[in-house]
């Protein structure tokens, strides 16, 4: 201990005699160290922890999957789930959630907020306990008692202020008196519900008989001793059985398991492993950056060493020495990183948009933990020995006489510029691993940004209402408050139109309907299909600016009592009708049992509903005048920036009526740069980028030092190749092709490994290949537009030698 006490103080005090050295390797490990700790710490938030419930291993998330159609991946109706719930033999608990929202009642007037729905047995089975009351039970799911709610701790303060007695209270949920029956536990989270502050208690009502109504999603908990295989088998097994006994609602329907963790964050796994090897690859860049500096300190030490070993001192103790240097440094480049980290973490995570974050509560209040700060530690630990081992080894040299002859002519020999050589190669070409990804990402997400949404995005303000049922009871009532309030929002100065859709185009929400043809239902051994089904008002396309294809647009002639009708986008028209004409044709809805045929009157252009990377879904439109609704999203055409008319018309809104819940109140391009497809491609991309650029300004500055460092050690050779006659230009050429060499092989090496690597996310990009030549090109340009710098002033450098000056030394 006490010679371990020795090298430390030794090892400092070598710091203190080279401070600019030191402050530049301190630097480049805290940039290393530092991107690496932060990104860790969402990594393991997100999956390297075990999810917050009883025995996570156990649950499982049920899907249900068509063979045929659009919309594959769908959730269960309510008899569906009721059957599985009990019948199934493979799940000790089972229950149910679904993502809501509802209008709650305040003092000052009513806000619009996400409230989840659970079934009973929902939280039992996740092992989650009330702090206070209890949770939901079949009696509140079957409606034989009055509605009920439960609040997350969040909510409980709110809403109540955290009072201890909040059992028993009541809220007002869409002009409804719920009651407050429990509260979560603090550090309860559930993300795909995008949990709110308040659980709904699932009422069956009407969808008790309604098969074919798919909007639950049930999470199970295995029995002991059943793998996830015996569990797929047997739930296969009563799927068919469903199928058989209700074949005209489950036809073509199964059922897939996937663990709960893999529901929850499966779609961001690969982007987060990406940017975990992002970073690990500029940690190694780093190490051979701070490899080479060492390297070339260590030359300069060489003769100091060798006479050290030349009077007796133990090879290992010099190397135990010289390793305890690396360490010291490296641990205090992971302390300045960790640091760094504490500020990184918030910083990212605070770029991530609401909707991610609602989706993903593990990064809520995210910070720098005990687990984080040992990773660090490791990883300094592993840094310092990585970038320290190989200028320490050149102590182990045999010849000492040989050794120290150099030493005496020149501080560098051939090993340590073969090192460096190796160094800097590896740098570039990981460098340009890094880079190609980046490439391939950025490229991916111009080609999303590239897509038509099949409607004018620029000035387009949008945001959701909801009317209080009470108030609204009847269809006229709702017809009525919906005229008024679209006349008097096109009245505003700056507006230029207004219409109402039911849901939002590229929102993440979402709902289909299945139908079949007149003249070929189902039933007869006709096909079933599906399709996306918003409700509009009559002037809806001319606002969003969406081709008529076909027919016409909805008229003031669409009333309540006239003939049902609905437009379809082209998308449907080429999935069902196959070319043909379908203007006239009806289609049946077949969600309820009694034939409900509604007429194709028109053809529109597709619009982009769902996200920007998928391909365009089929559509049916239905009107408001046919089909009014309490709940609606105004879309308004402005003649300015839409944020600039947000609260003007927001306050419209209030003037009508102040009980009309506003929410979600953004621009269209708001909404598609905050859409999921964004946050998985976006956020990763811009990321990758910016971790590339400080690896290749990395590499850049490892070819420089490389280059200044072998000027410096070169300058007799060069002075008397100056003194021999040798041209300026000669000598600048000849620093430049040196450097350009390392750069063209680092490269090299680094175009194959890009190629594999950009096989790997393959799965990540959309509308390129993995090989694309654009990419791959723009990258070695890149790389030799910011070489070249880094070659040419060291270069200039070596014709600035003095040759008498080196003559004279001879």
């Amino acid at each position: 201990m006490r010679e371990l006490f020795q090298d430390v103080r030794y090892g400092w005090r070598m710091l203190q005699k080279t401070p600019g050295l030191t402050a530049i390797v301190v630097t480049m490990l805290a940039l290393g160290v530092g991107a690496n700790s932060a990104v860790f710490s969402i990594f393991s938030a997100t999956l390297l922890r075990p999810l917050p419930y009883d025995k996570p291993d156990e649950l499982v998330h049920l899907n249900g999957v068509r063979n045929q159609g659009s919309f594959q991946q769908q959730p269960f109706s309510y008899p569906n789930f009721s059957d599985i719930r009990g019948h199934s033999q493979v799940f000790s608990q089972i229950g149910a959630y679904s993502g809501t929202a509802a209008s709650v009642s305040g003092k000052d007037g009513a806000e619009q907020v996400i409230t989840p729905v659970a079934s009973a047995g929902f939280f039992e089975t996740l092992g989650v306990k009330p702090a206070l009351g209890r949770t939901f039970q079949i009696d509140d799911e079957q409606g034989k008692a009055a509605p009920v709610v439960m609040l997350t701790y969040g909510g409980w303060q709110r809403y109540f202020g955290g009072s201890p007695d909040v059992v028993g209270k009541t809220m007002v949920l869409d002009g409804v008196l719920n009651t407050v029956v429990g509260v979560l536990p603090r550090d309860f989270q559930f993300g795909p519900s995008q949990s709110g502050d308040i659980w709904q208690s699932l009422r069956v009502g009407g969808w008790k008989a309604r098969r074919n109504a798919f909007w639950l999603n049930p999470v199970a908990r295995l029995k002991p001793g059943m793998n996830s295989q015996q569990a797929q088998a047997g739930i296969s097994a009563l799927a068919r059985q469903l199928e058989q006994q209700y074949p005209d609602d489950n036809a073509g329907i199964g059922v897939q398991l996937v663990s709960l963790e893999e529901q929850l964050v499966g779609s961001v796994r690969p982007v987060l492993q990406l940017l975990m090897a992002t970073v690990a690859f500029v940690l190694l860049i780093t190490c051979a950056n701070v490899a080479g500096l060492l390297l070339a300190r260590s030359a300069q030490r060489q003769k100091e060493i060798s006479i050290r070993v030349a009077l007796g001192a133990r090879r290992a103790r010099i190397l135990r020495q010289l390793l305890t240097e690396s360490i010291l440094l490296a641990l205090l480049g992971g302390t300045l990183g960790t640091l760094a980290a504490v500020w990184l973490v918030p910083a990212i995570v605070g770029l991530l948009p609401q909707i991610a974050l609602s989706s993903m509560p593990a990064l809520h209040g995210l910070h720098v933990n005990a687990g984080v700060l040992g990773f660090s530690l490791a990883v300094s630990l592993l840094t310092g020995i990585l970038f320290g081992i190989i200028p320490a080894l050149q102590i182990l040299k045999p010849d000492l006489r040989q050794e120290l002859q150099e030493a005496g002519r020149s501080s560098v020999g051939g090993v340590h510029h073969r090192f460096r050589n190796v160094l800097v190669v590896s740098e570039v070409a990981l460098a340009v691993v890094l880079l190609v990804g980046a490439g391939l990402m950025l490229r991916s997400l111009q080609q999303v940004f590239s897509q038509d949404p099949g409607f004018d995005a620029t000035n387009l303000l949008t945001l959701g209402l909801a009317l209080p049922e009470k108030a609204y009871a009847n269809g006229p009532q709702q017809q009525e408050f919906q005229r008024r309030l679209l006349k008097d929002i096109h009245a505003l100065p700056g507006v230029k139109d207004v219409a109402a859709v039911s849901i939002v185009p590229l929102s993440g929400a979402g709902n289909t309907s299945r139908f079949d043809l007149e003249g070929r239902p189902k039933a007869s051994g006709g096909e079933e299909y599906e399709a996306s089904t918003p409700t509009v008002t009559a002037n809806y396309f001319e606002v969003m600016i969406i081709p008529l294809r076909a027919g016409r647009f909805f008229s003031s002639q669409d009333t309540a009592k006239s003939t049902p009708v609905v437009i379809v986008n082209q998308a449907l028209v080429d999935q069902v009708f196959h070319g043909q004409n379908p203007i006239g044709k009806r289609i049946n809805f077949t969600y309820t049992s009694e034939p409900n045929l509604h007429e194709i009157v028109g053809v529109v252009g597709n619009e982009n509903v769902d996200r920007l990377d998928a391909r365009m879904q089929p559509i049916v439109y239905d009107t408001f005048e046919q089909s009014p609704n309490t709940f609606f999203s105004l879309a308004v055409r402005t003649r300015q920036a839409p944020e600039t008319l947000a609260s003007t018309v927001v306050k419209k809104v209030r003037d009508i009526d102040p009980q009309v819940a506003v929410s979600n109140v953004a621009s269209m391009a708001q909404i598609i740069h905050d859409s999921p497809t964004m946050v998985l491609r976006a956020y990763p991309a811009y990321l990758l980028a910016g971790f590339a650029g400080t690896a290749l300004a990395l590499a850049v500055l490892g070819i420089y030092g490389l280059l200044a460092y072998s000027v410096v050690q070169r300058q007799r050779e060069l002075g008397l190749r100056l003194a021999l006659g040798a041209a300026p230009a000669d000598l600048r050429r000849l620093v430049v092709r040196n450097g350009m060499k390392l750069t063209v092989l680092g490269a090299a090496f680094g175009i194959v490994g890009a190629f594999a690597v950009a096989r790997l996310i393959s799965s990540l990009l959309f509308g390129i290949k993995s090989t694309d030549t654009v990419t791959f090109t723009a990258v070695c340009l890149l790389l030799i537009l910011a070489t070249l710098p880094a070659t040419y002033i060291p270069a200039l450098r070596a014709t600035r030698v003095d040759p008498m000056e080196t003559l004279r030394c001879e």
